[in-house]
């Protein structure tokens, strides 16, 4: 079924919440997704927030699979495998889910399926580039694609690896990112350096570079690694004060950290060496178990001796 026309621009006006005069005179906001959209959307919460869409009949959203919080009786859910090489390649899922209006005032809500806030973006015929698996709905003409990047040096030091998302067309789309998000739009030949985590997407109209950090001291111990990317403009571009990469690697440290100290733990508390730190029983207990099997029953404790009197 083709879909029906839209509007390019949705009427949509992004706002942005108050940020320090010092920060807003270099042109960098603070975006507040809940404010500006048109009235077919809503986006509620602080943080892992959910967008709402209002259609009409007819009118159907794409969405990454798992995005479903809830909707209205008048939905009725789908599955599109259209484009299915080119959101694979960019790290998307291969089938997506869909949600058709059938009747008048029907509603779906939907959030991004890691840790995320939204970030509506509109389109209007533009191209954007993006990290993978950025996109996670969409209404109206919107295309999820993939770009490869020849350059070895930026595909191998900016953040972005091989393939890039590619996210175009006439509709809105709607990226997930962590954290505060920011806005800037980038005058000709104007240049803004970013961490190679913090970058989410660009428009194609920003050249893409890297530079480095600084000298071997700062590169291997300033904890910002080698490279920071490099944007010139002109064009828009969206940066996340943290990334799921960053907190991929915090949760590893983490379970990790906490393992290793439950398991030195258990090792004191066991005797030192005699005990395994991981958690297997001492080699006492496990000559026990041996003995027994599976369906002995557990061994009776010795009497304490009695007196002559019977005590």
């Amino acid at each position: 079924m083709a879909e029906p026309p839209h509007p390019p621009a949705y009427n949509y006006t992004p706002v942005y919440a108050a940020v320090p005069a010092s920060i807003a005179s270099f042109g960098i906001q603070e975006l507040n997704a809940a404010a500006g959209l048109p009235d077919k959307f809503e986006v509620y919460g602080t943080d892992m927030q959910v967008l709402r869409a209002y259609l009409d009949p007819g009118e159907k959203i794409l969405a990454e699979p798992g995005a479903l919080v809830y909707m209205s009786e008048g939905i009725r859910a789908g599955c599109d495998e259209s484009d299915c090489f080119g959101r694979c390649i960019s790290c998307s899922p291969c089938c997506m889910a869909t949600f058709e209006a059938k009747e008048d005032n029907t509603y779906v809500a939907l959030t991004p399926v890691r840790p995320a806030k939204v970030l509506p973006v509109n389109l209007g015929g533009r191209r954007f580039l993006a990290k993978d698996r950025a996109f996670f709905a969409s209404l109206g003409a919107v295309e999820v694609n993939f770009d490869v990047d020849t350059n070895p040096l930026t595909c191998c030091c900016g953040g972005q690896g091989l393939i890039r998302q590619v996210i175009k067309g006439d509709g809105m789309a709607f990226i997930g990112a962590m954290g505060v998000i920011t806005h800037k739009t980038l005058a000709p030949g104007e240049t803004l350096l970013v961490d190679t985590n913090s970058l989410v997407s660009w428009e194609d109209s920003v050249e893409f570079d890297v530079r480095t950090t600084g000298g071997c001291c700062t590169c291997c111990c300033a904890g910002e690694g080698l490279f920071n990317t490099k944007l010139t403009g002109p064009g828009e571009v969206f940066l996340q004060s943290y990334s799921h990469g960053k907190f991929k690697n915090y949760a590893i440290e983490w379970y990790l950290g906490n393992r290793a100290s439950a398991g030195l733990a258990r090792f004191a508390s066991r005797g030192g060496a005699a005990a395994d730190p991981f958690g297997a029983p001492p080699a006492a207990d496990t000559e026990v178990i041996q003995r027994r099997g599976n369906n002995a029953p557990a061994p009776v404790p010795a009497a304490a001796p009695m007196d002559r009197k019977g005590r």
